[in-house]
């Protein structure tokens, strides 16, 4: 009887003391996966992804056109409806449907839009950049695994929330469905975009624009240009060294707008500008004003040395397509010289005819763009040559269908942040009441 007593005292005791002792970790692969499973996995998909860079280099091969990639993204979202619906129980997908794999996703993503901002994203000499696909990152192979894993848990978590729907969920539901959409539409829409350019030229209709490869791509428009303007800055004096032909400093300033009557100083010189004319032509010792095109600037300046009150007067011109540039020399070593005016701003007046015989009047301004029949037409460049005499005008033309969609899903997470802030606050008045 006392030794039953005291084995159970014993045996109590030894329970006492294993429910006190620490519980061993989890082992690795043991339901439920945890933050070591869900980096392993997302480390594993991007070393595959690596190792498939340098057998099958992905560069354009998976891009899809209109409507495959609309097929694509309608089976992939039927996809994961059923992997959620009736296959709930197999551990891979329970596991996507946790903090986890979100967490692991949404920071290896990270990691690989870092590498997109450490390499330069366009061609590279270094054989192991290109090997590796590190200057096209938004087409590599690990980029693609990534993102599509984080879009798996992102879709499997918010259609887990739209079947067990509550009113309280709507703004997560808002959130996750907008990023899902924003990221899913930008992915597949590549396929899609189109980015032309147009040369258009003074009095004549343009219908054939050209891709990024050079290729011909007819538009369902024709754009006529009628006028191509430009407003052009004053142009400046500068100081031309003679054997070097470089524009020498002058105390941290070496260039000057030219204003007739303004004197300026270079060093030991004081150059006035006697006389200005903003178009003019050659005629005899002198310049006059002419108003025809390829007519440039020029100006009469006199220098004068402050030390020796030497003095010298000329013509200066900045040059055209049609005449000459013209310097002023003042000794063995220096020049004056006029620099050509900049573009202040230029615009291109055109007509948008369609196939019905309606047309559209519009002036296309730098960084005005004007849309029509579901392009972005923007004013791109124009003949530097002939400077505001051209009458070539390039059109850039950009298409994106995909592009409203990627709009829907800013606003749902816009909607839906502001939901959960509100809802966020009125809550926590109730509780302080």
């Amino acid at each position: 009887m006392i030794n039953a007593v005291r084995d159970t005292k014993i045996t109590r005791k030894k329970l006492l003391n294993m429910n006190t002792l620490p519980h061993n970790k989890k082992a690795l692969w043991e339901t439920p996966w945890g933050y070591s499973e869900s980096f392993i996995i997302g480390l594993g998909l991007i070393f595959t992804g690596f190792l498939m860079e340098l057998m099958i280099p992905t560069h354009n091969a998976l891009i899809l056109k209109f409507p495959y990639n609309l097929y694509a993204v309608l089976g992939y979202v039927a996809i994961l409806f059923i992997a959620f619906k009736w296959c709930s129980n197999l551990q891979l997908v329970r596991w996507m449907t946790k903090v986890p794999a979100s967490i692991s996703s949404i920071v290896l993503v990270t990691v690989m839009v870092m590498l997109m901002g450490t390499f330069p994203q366009v061609p590279s000499e270094n054989k192991w950049i290109t090997a590796l696909g590190l200057n096209h990152i938004t087409t590599h192979w690990s980029f693609i695994l990534i993102l599509m894993l984080f879009l798996s848990c992102l879709g499997l978590v918010t259609i887990k929330r739209v079947l067990q729907f509550k009113w309280k969920n709507t703004g997560f539901i808002l959130n996750h469905l907008g990023l899902f959409l924003a990221l899913v539409a930008g992915m597949v829409g590549t396929g899609d975009l189109q980015r032309l350019t147009l040369d258009t030229y003074e009095g004549k209709p343009s219908l054939i624009a050209y891709d990024i490869d050079g290729k011909q791509v007819e538009l369902p428009f024709a754009v006529y240009l009628k006028d191509f303007k430009m407003e052009e800055y004053l142009p400046k004096l500068a100081l031309v060294d003679n054997e070097e032909g470089k524009i020498v400093h002058n105390n941290g300033k070496n260039l000057y707008l030219i204003e007739e009557g303004i004197t300026y100083p270079f060093e030991t010189y004081e150059i006035e500008v006697l006389t200005f004319l903003s178009s003019s032509g050659r005629v005899a010792n002198g310049y006059q004003f002419v108003n025809e095109a390829g007519s440039p600037p020029s100006a009469q300046i006199k220098v004068t040395n402050k030390q020796t009150k030497e003095e010298i007067t000329g013509w200066i011109c900045s040059g055209s397509f049609r005449h000459p540039y013209e310097a002023l020399k003042i000794n063995d070593e220096l020049s004056v010289v006029m620099t050509i005016p900049e573009a202040k701003k230029f615009a291109s007046d055109i007509s948008l005819l369609n196939p019905d015989g309606s047309r559209e009047e519009a002036v296309l301004e730098v960084n005005k763009p004007l849309a029509y029949q579901g392009y972005k037409l923007y004013q791109l460049s124009y003949d530097d040559r002939m400077g505001k005499w051209s009458n070539l005008s390039v059109i850039e033309l950009v298409r994106d269908p995909w592009l409203p969609v990627i709009y829907i899903g800013i606003f749902m997470m816009i909607i839906g942040a502001v939901y959960m802030f509100w809802t966020g606050s009125k809550i926590n008045k109730e509780e302080a009441l």
